[in-house]
């Protein structure tokens, strides 16, 4: 069987209210690849979009990222998601397409809310999202995976207070007769995030279906300061394996393309192991979003080095013969974090076609 292909997908790419406010009029992340620098000899940045700097919320932009990630074998997208007021231009053109020939799902990775705001966003989710007749799902569930839920646990006060607030979830899509296949992403329970509770308790209680990855740098990176992709890919399934014996649900087998973010180190600034991701703003200093962040570079992540690692996560698949075959990638668009699927001036479309050699 033909495993189910699904694609996060990241948009800073377009003008926003909250980044003209904070950043500048008209400003997008594009601003941060187009200054990126080489931090070691041999290394290749700025990465160039072949399809040049496009404003991705533009529906003629939409058209071709549907319709070229169909075309290579990309069966969804998994939108990272913040809240209804948030950057969900993308999303919004997406389901105005005509264009069915892509499903879509969300990632909430927008940090906790109060729980009445929660439950209005939820709300917003169901009766805006869940209602498309190319929402994704599994099981007849609708997948919806949360980022970092250890920040959700932390937030509301324990796991006792997030078990009842996603309990009402779960009643707020069954009013509507709905039901959520609920996916946690691993880095959110990790120890960084959940230092006190067993992991495997947090799965059991809040009901997750299932359990995948967002990137393979949360579990291991090269020694500083770079590192080849076949090393990264081979401990990377190392621990996706010790991950598929620890928990007692479904892991949804991932492949990452890429890692570098040092695009968002700012160009005047060393690059330094452990330091924190910082956004400027207006008034010329940096908002630190997280901390730590920068961490070693992979390096000859070619098109074929991607291919071999998709062949190994399509051999897991046959080997283990899972209910639900499901590979996550990252990602369509990363280009800050060195993950991305977009043509690129180097290799042009090479991962799209690695992706279609090995699942289409």
């Amino acid at each position: 069987m033909k495993p189910t292909v699904a694609c996060y997908h990241w948009s800073n790419w377009h003008p926003t209210e909250n980044n003209d406010i904070e950043r500048g009029k008209g400003w997008t992340e594009w601003e941060y690849l187009k200054r990126a620098v080489p931090r070691f000899p041999g290394h290749k940045q700025p990465k160039v979009p072949m399809w040049g700097y496009l404003d991705d919320s533009k529906p003629e932009n939409v058209e071709r990222q549907i319709n070229t990630a169909a075309d290579y074998g990309i069966d969804a997208f998994i939108f990272d998601w913040g809240r209804p007021d948030g950057n969900n231009n993308v999303i919004e053109q997406f389901i105005k397409s005509d264009n069915k020939r892509l499903k879509f799902s969300l990632m909430c990775c927008g940090g906790a809310r109060d729980e009445e705001d929660f439950y209005r966003d939820m709300a917003y989710v169901f009766d805006n999202y869940f209602v498309q007749p190319n929402y994704w799902k599994v099981n007849g569930g609708y997948y919806l995976s949360f980022y970092e839920i250890g920040r959700y646990i932390n937030y509301w006060g324990g796991l006792d207070k997030t078990k009842a607030i996603f309990d009402n979830m779960h009643k707020m899509a069954a009013e509507r007769n709905m039901k959520i296949h609920l996916v946690a992403v691993e880095w959110g329970l990790q120890e960084y995030w959940c230092k006190d509770i067993d992991p495997r308790v947090i799965v059991k209680e809040l009901g997750f279906d299932a359990i995948t990855s967002y990137v393979w740098a949360h579990n291991t990176v090269p020694e500083w300061p770079c590192g080849d992709y076949s090393e990264w890919a081979e401990n990377a399934y190392e621990k996706m394996r010790e991950i598929e014996q620890k928990y007692p649900v479904p892991y949804y087998t991932h492949v990452s393309m890429g890692w570098d973010p040092s695009p968002r180190c700012p160009e005047d600034m060393y690059y330094e192991e452990g330091g924190p991701l910082m956004y400027h703003t207006l008034s010329g200093e940096y908002k630190i979003m997280h901390k730590p962040y920068f961490s070693a570079i992979v390096k000859n992540n070619t098109p074929e080095e991607f291919r071999r690692a998709l062949l190994a996560a399509k051999r897991h698949l046959q080997d283990t013969n899972p209910e639900n075959p499901i590979v996550t990638l990252y990602a369509w668009n990363e280009w800050t974090e060195g993950g991305y699927l977009e043509p690129d001036s180097e290799y042009g479309y090479g991962y799209l076609e690695a992706i279609k050699s090995v699942f289409k």
